[in-house]
């Protein structure tokens, strides 16, 4: 089962994105918040695909949310977290610190877990 997260940083940027697959596709689809450095936007990318591409502009530039480039303050409180070790090599995570803004370009963007659940 899937998740969906909101991102929301200080400067007035909001966004949400899934996170993981449903029932009938989590071993093709895995769903996860991006940046794509292209567009500069948070953006939702299947990193099951063997070249994850920006949904927008359609470039592979993209950086998964949880890379240690994009973190800045880390929490131990986990807001959701997808564990894909069999195909990825790891946990997908995102915790209650800060990441990086593409609006703004601080380290003020936080997840925070929308409730809703998807199958």
């Amino acid at each position: 089962m899937g998740a969906e997260v909101v991102a929301t940083c200080s400067c007035g940027y909001e966004t949400s994105s899934l996170i993981g697959g449903g029932m009938l596709n989590f071993d093709r689809v895995c769903i996860f918040p991006a940046l794509c450095e292209d567009c500069r936007l948070l953006v939702s990318v299947n990193l099951y695909e063997d070249s994850p591409k920006c949904p927008q502009c359609k470039k592979e530039n993209i950086i998964p949310y949880g890379h240690t480039r994009l973190v800045g303050k880390k929490s131990r409180s986990v807001v959701v977290d997808w564990h894909v070790k069999d195909r990825l090599g790891r946990v997908l995570k995102l915790h209650k610190g800060t990441y990086y803004c593409p609006a703004c370009g601080e380290f003020n963007l936080r997840f925070s877990d929308s409730g809703l659940c998807w199958d």
